[in-house]
């Protein structure tokens, strides 16, 4: 699992462990299992959390054609800004990448525009172990309060 938002990401596995209930003897071959987050590996893109101001330039540039009289403005599509969060989408691509082999099932856990970038960074071997994605900022929150959102979104 991985949880991100444009700056920061956390990647987790999901261990199955036995749930001790104190108050029933459980049968030793058939324990009741729960699901535990372990934080295996934190990253950080602190130029994501920059203002657009702070860029060396927000602003569409001139540029004109050798031979033609006029300038014409050039268009950027991605703004500085968001050029660093495809950067980090595509950094945290790579790391799932290196590691495809050793998870058979992955969450995507991010903001829908930078779960939207990280899809589309995703290499088709990655794509293929996505088993669902959550549209929702957990980035900030603590690994037990990601948990318990989690148990609240799969009932």
């Amino acid at each position: 699992m991985i949880v991100a938002d444009a700056a920061r990401a956390r990647i987790f596995r999901i261990e199955r462990q036995p749930e001790i209930d104190r108050s029933v003897v459980q049968k030793p071959m058939h324990p009741g299992m729960r699901e535990v987050l372990v934080e295996l590996e934190e990253f950080w893109h602190p130029v994501a959390r920059q203002h657009a101001s702070e860029f060396a330039s927000d602003a569409p540039g001139f540029s004109s054609v050798a031979g033609m009289q006029s300038k014409f403005g050039m268009d950027e599509k991605t703004s500085p800004k968001e050029q660093e969060e495809i950067r980090f989408a595509h950094q945290l691509n790579q790391v799932l990448l290196a590691h495809v082999g050793n998870y058979d099932e992955l969450y995507l856990v991010a903001p829908p525009h930078f779960l939207g970038l990280l899809r589309d960074q995703l290499d088709e071997q990655v794509q293929q172990k996505v088993t669902q994605q959550i549209d929702k900022d957990l980035s900030r929150l603590d690994k037990e309060e990601i948990q318990a959102h989690l148990l609240k979104s799969n009932e």
